[in-house]
């Protein structure tokens, strides 16, 4: 146990030290799209062209709550027979 906090500990400061270092990049808005868990009014050409979207808010994909409009782009990445997510009850 003792081996692995003292492997992560340095790990867990990298972020912070990078940012201070000035080798961080604000990336472009049309990057990443976010505004997928909530009503966002999300241009559909905005999702397409994103390289990341977020499922960001509290109607996240994988909930009956979900935005029907933007559950395809979770459900198309998904392998619903998977045992896993059989045990979390998560289903198309």
């Amino acid at each position: 146990m003792k081996l692995a906090y003292l492997f992560w500990k340095p790990v867990q400061k990298m972020p912070q030290m990078l940012n201070k270092l000035s080798w961080t990049v604000a990336l472009e808005r049309r990057w990443h799209a976010l505004g997928l868990g909530y009503p966002s009014g999300l241009r559909w050409a905005d999702i397409e062209r994103a390289a990341v979207i977020h499922y960001d808010g509290v109607m996240k994909p994988w909930l009956e709550i979900g935005i029907a409009k933007y559950k395809g782009y979770w459900s198309k990445h998904m392998q619903y027979d998977h045992p896993y997510l059989q045990q979390c009850n998560i289903h198309e």
